[in-house]
């Protein structure tokens, strides 16, 4: 991938530190190429706990409740529902903590370093961090139920992936009772939508940059024709991807950056409005329609996609104090019983027989084909290539 900007490698270096991960962390990060790096990355095999041989659900759970507490961390506050549920039904004390993924991974690595750890189980919204600056690592290892296994798509297994959850453009549908106002992501970059478009600044949410280096490596072409059915001629522009002139136009239309999806789902949702504003959020802040009486509504039938994923891994700390417990938990999360609380909020689960909750809010479901989904094979690409695309964005955000 190559930028037409300004950017120097001192420039990268110090814009890394706005990235989800601090310099500090990146500078620790394992080195990426060639076949040294690759044989340095293969970690032998780790039991914790039982072993998987000879397995058995009921071998687990007698061996975890003789185990001290737990703290399990995620970046939903949903995250304290799920452990009281798993405190009621194991009688293992776990304390949930709501934690954004930058900040659980500076946490797992500080307390590996210290010998001292205190958060057991990391779900964690940033894969490529949690499989660089984790599992690589040593910190962390991912772990399949034995007795879930078959129900799990490979795929989702090296790290362990949890749940995928996905972002989406909302519109008002005061506003807009026709419909929603764009076809095109293009129709962003224009001056109608200057300063009307809400999303997370994509230095802090990670996800938006993976998504962006994906359409860039796998889809660029989509992107291009996306741009020359809107514009109506053939792709033009100074930068050597479409992915990569559209996240340079859009970060030039002045978009409002704001630290949350609920901020987006806000700015774009509430009622009463008099100016139209796109938001990108989470399917799960489309239960503020119920909740709030916000007039969110979900645009489908957006060239080249409508929304992208991202995924959730699980993750526990190798020097846990309770494996056995740990990986209970983590069985657990990954039945319908345990994942309850995230599912109703619009996450899907990876178990193939965890269906969507029949009420999700968004209505994505109806449209899952028009939704760029992660490739589990750009992990250590997403994470090398995270500080490039932050400095690209800031450059062009601040022309």
């Amino acid at each position: 991938m190559t930028f037409t900007t300004r950017s120097s490698a001192r420039v990268v270096t110090a814009l890394a530190s706005v990235s989800l991960l601090s310099v500090g962390l990146l500078a620790c990060a394992p080195s990426s190429g060639g076949a040294a790096a690759e044989e340095k990355t293969k970690k032998p095999a780790v039991e914790l706990g039982i072993s998987d041989d000879g397995y058995t659900l009921d071998k687990l759970v007698e061996a975890a409740k003789k185990e001290g507490p737990l703290v399990v961390s995620d970046s939903t506050g949903k995250i304290t529902d799920m452990a009281d549920a798993f405190t009621e039904k194991y009688g293992i004390k776990t304390t949930g903590v709501k934690q954004k993924a930058g900040e659980a991974t500076e946490i797992a690595i500080r307390e590996a370093a210290a010998s001292n750890v205190q958060t057991d189980v990391f779900i964690l919204s940033d894969a490529p961090a949690g499989k660089r600056e984790l599992v690589d690592r040593d910190i962390a290892i991912s772990w399949t139920p034995p007795d879930l296994a078959d129900l799990i798509d490979k795929e989702y297994k090296d790290p362990l992936t949890v749940a995928t959850d996905v972002q989406v453009w909302g519109y008002n549908t005061e506003l807009y009772p026709d419909g929603c106002p764009i076809d095109n992501v293009w129709a962003l970059t224009d001056e109608e939508w200057k300063g009307h478009v809400v999303m997370q600044d994509p230095t802090l949410m990670a996800p938006i940059v993976y998504w962006i280096n994906e359409m860039a490596t796998n889809h660029d072409d989509k992107m291009k024709k996306a741009y020359e059915d809107y514009f109506g001629e053939n792709f033009s522009g100074d930068e050597e991807t479409a992915s990569a002139e559209w996240l340079k136009r859009l970060a030039q239309n002045d978009p409002l950056l704001v630290k949350s999806g609920g901020d987006s789902a806000e700015s774009a949702g509430a009622p009463g409005q008099t100016e139209g504003f796109m938001g990108l959020m989470s399917t799960a802040k489309f239960r503020e329609n119920e909740d709030s009486g916000y007039k969110l509504g979900l645009c489908t039938g957006v060239a080249p996609y409508s929304a992208f994923g991202y995924s959730k891994v699980g993750l526990i700390a190798k020097g846990t104090k309770s494996p056995n417990a740990a990986k209970l938990f983590m069985h657990y999360v990954m039945t319908a019983e345990g994942f309850a609380p995230q599912n109703e909020d619009g996450k899907f689960s990876t178990n193939s027989e965890v269906p969507p909750a029949e009420d999700e809010p968004s209505g994505i479901l109806d449209v899952w084909d028009e939704v760029s989904m992660p490739d589990r094979a750009m992990l250590d690409s997403n994470f090398d290539e995270l500080p490039r695309w932050s400095d690209f964005w800031i450059q062009a955000n601040h022309s």
